[in-house]
């Protein structure tokens, strides 16, 4: 069950790719920073078999969240940024990183969601 729920959309990051792959991020609300290695490899439409479906369901929703067309549904922000997840304990980070441009990435935080993990 979905506890708390803290929109808290934000670029964070802009700039070229190999920038990125060093930087730590602190943000409102989040207790450690976060670096690319901690999300990189966590695909948001992963997150259905790390918590219950009603939980991922609830993230979608209040997220905003919608998938692509395409065959994979692959969701994405706004921005039409892949969106990745980061777990620590009961929270969980919702992130959209990609090329924005030619040469430019964007990284944002969309939200942070506190769950009941009983």
């Amino acid at each position: 069950m979905t506890i708390r729920y803290t929109k808290a959309k934000s670029l964070i990051f802009d700039g070229p790719e190999s920038e990125i792959l060093d930087k730590s991020f602190n943000q409102a609300g989040i207790s450690a920073p976060i670096r690319f290695d901690d999300f990189a490899n966590n695909n948001f439409e992963d997150l259905q078999q790390v918590i219950n479906n009603d939980d991922f369901e609830s993230i979608v929703k209040t997220g905003g969240f919608v998938p692509d067309r395409g065959f994979l549904n692959l969701y994405k922000n706004s921005d039409g940024l892949r969106l990745y997840y980061y777990k620590k304990n009961n929270t969980i980070i919702v992130l959209a990183y990609g090329e924005f441009q030619p040469g430019r990435y964007m990284l944002y935080m969309e939200g942070v969601w506190l769950i009941d993990i009983a």
